[in-house]
């Protein structure tokens, strides 16, 4: 598939209530202008019979945006621990704030709410925070240090267990890439309250300009409730806008890659990708 994710894409987000997750979103880590929205899908199928539901959505910009593959290489990060706990997928989004104010400004607001950092260098230039108990999300937040020869990205984190493996099936069949590479020695990091050495190797690829998208499900059934009742709140899916959606399934089920949930109300499909890499891919008509 030819480099797909120029066209931008959403990361989906599956909550219980959008009021509390769109006010600690906007206020703590400062997204936002949400916009407001609703999908009425009375002829979704779902693995091939009919699911009708309907959605209720909260969208907001993200900006330009990469997608992070992060393989352990040494040591034991908190990566390491979400592979064991969780297999291989998506772990964080990243909000870079570019400037140091920014940074401070953020952590001020998380701290006032009660979100304190558990991993990285909290006082220097970027840290995970405890921002799962509203939304499911954890989210690093980032000074505009620069990453794999970058700066001013926010990204999309996925633990994974084989970079090469994972950026060979996102390059030749989800049009990602390319892909840059590098390793990241962390020493003397903070973790929860220890002080640790570890490392790892992340290898970076636009996915362009994003949206962050809160999905509320508000009657029937779809991939959207079965995770709530499996997980929880948290990260869904990555969505990528395509010029032509039918061509696209035609390829990625050319490819062994085949549609799980189809929407022809919104022009969206679902894909079983979870296999390689642990993420669920979405698209939609651009």
């Amino acid at each position: 598939m030819e480099s797909a994710a120029q066209y931008g894409t959403s990361v989906g987000i599956v909550v219980r209530e959008l009021e509390p997750v769109m006010e600690f979103y906007q206020g703590g880590l400062g997204l936002g202008p949400f916009e407001l929205g609703e999908i009425d899908a009375s002829a979704a199928v779902w693995n091939g019979k009919p699911a009708p539901c309907r959605i209720r959505t909260a969208s907001a910009p993200m900006g330009p945006c990469e997608v992070e593959l992060i393989e352990v290489l040494d040591g034991r990060p908190p990566h390491a621990d979400f592979l064991d706990q969780h297999g291989e997928g998506m772990n964080h989004i990243n909000l870079d704030k570019r400037t140091g104010d920014g940074y401070l400004d953020t952590m001020s607001a998380l701290f006032q709410r009660g979100v304190e950092p558990f991993w990285g260098y909290p006082f220097m230039s970027f840290c995970y925070v405890h921002s799962e108990a509203i939304g499911g999300v954890t989210f690093e937040v980032m000074r505009g240090s620069g990453h794999a020869g970058k700066k001013g990205h926010n990204h999309l984190g996925l633990v994974v267990e084989d970079t090469q493996r994972v950026i060979d099936f996102y390059s030749q069949t989800m049009g990602l890439g390319p892909f840059r590479t590098a390793d990241f020695p962390t020493r003397r990091a903070v973790y929860e309250r220890d002080i640790i050495d570890a490392g790892f190797r992340a290898s970076f690829a636009d996915i362009g300009e994003s949206r962050i998208t809160l999905y509320q499900v508000v009657e029937g059934e779809s991939p959207l409730t079965e995770r709530l009742e499996a997980r929880g709140e948290g990260m869904h899916h990555l969505c990528v806008r395509v010029p032509d959606l039918e061509a696209t399934v035609a390829e990625l089920s050319a490819a062994g890659v085949e549609t799980v949930w189809h929407v022809p109300d919104a022009g969206l499909v679902y894909v079983d990708s979870c296999e390689t890499g642990g993420m669920t891919f979405a698209f939609s008509k651009a």
